[in-house]
């Protein structure tokens, strides 16, 4: 079944489908559902930066609220010109769990460790689909998923939190918690869960395939990154930013419908 708008009990979910279709094609706080296919199974994700060598990546340090920590303000390196860096982070554990980009192949959790596993790719403006796919190693317990994904600021030199996913922190998802939190997701104004950030987050939607009882086994989650041209101007946290950056360009960006699409 697919979740694409919040559920109701007693409803069609065919006719709440529709609904949000209708619903979710603009305003404030909710994801505009961006007409982007999901991305086609591809090889190994194409890496980018001095923290990975081929398609292995080495992660930035952060604490448990994903603030950086030792060597995450260094510097990141050239990024390519008309290209932003952005930093695809798993949850830890053990389930096996793949983050396919389109157009930049697949991070695949390293289920050898407890450790998150990190993915840094580079992507021009436009809209990119992700997704993420988890299956549980052990149904009995259930998932926990969690995917973090910030971007670089070549001007300023920080990351921004440009999405942020986890269900299940104190036990194993449910389908509770997911419609939970896609609601709270959905409700981020404009899809912009950094205001500092060049990015905003469109066409949030969940499915699940052998997860008959209320504890999640499996989840696909569906996403779109719609990556704007300009620059961040101010430093993650900055109060002061409005809309996307904060900038006249960036506002004036984003009037006249932001990045072209690729």
């Amino acid at each position: 079944m697919v979740y694409d708008a919040p559920m109701t009990r007693g409803v069609a979910p065919l006719l709440m489908m529709a609904l949000a279709a209708g619903c979710a094609s603009g305003g404030h706080g909710k994801t505009e559902l961006a007409a982007v296919p999901p991305p086609k199974a591809g090889g190994p994700l194409q890496t980018a930066g001095p923290r990975c060598q081929g398609a292995r990546c080495t992660c930035r340090e952060i604490d448990d609220y994903g603030r950086p920590t030792g060597d995450s303000s260094r510097n990141e390196g050239d990024v390519a010109p008309g290209m932003k860096r952005f930093e695809f982070r798993t949850g830890r554990g053990f389930d096996p769990m793949t983050v396919t980009i389109d157009g930049r192949g697949t991070l695949t959790k390293d289920t050898s460790t407890v450790e998150p596993t990190c993915g840094y790719v580079e992507l021009p403006p436009g809209r990119h689909a992700v997704r993420l796919r988890i299956e549980a190693k052990d149904v009995a317990q259930g998932i926990h998923p969690r995917l973090l994904v910030n971007e670089y600021g070549v001007g300023q030199k920080d990351w921004y939190s440009t999405f942020s996913f986890a269900c299940g922190s104190a036990g194993p998802c449910i389908k509770e918690d997911m419609k939970d939190w896609f609601d709270k997701a959905r409700a981020v104004d404009r899809g912009i869960f950094d205001k500092c950030g060049s990015t905003r987050v469109e066409g949030i939607r969940w499915s699940v395939e052998h997860s008959p009882e209320q504890t999640l086994e499996d989840l696909t989650l569906d996403f779109v990154l719609h990556v704007y041209k300009f620059e961040p101007r101010f430093v993650h946290g900055t109060p002061t930013c409005k809309g996307i950056s904060g900038g006249r360009g960036a506002e004036e960006e984003t009037m006249q419908g932001g990045a072209q699409d690729q």
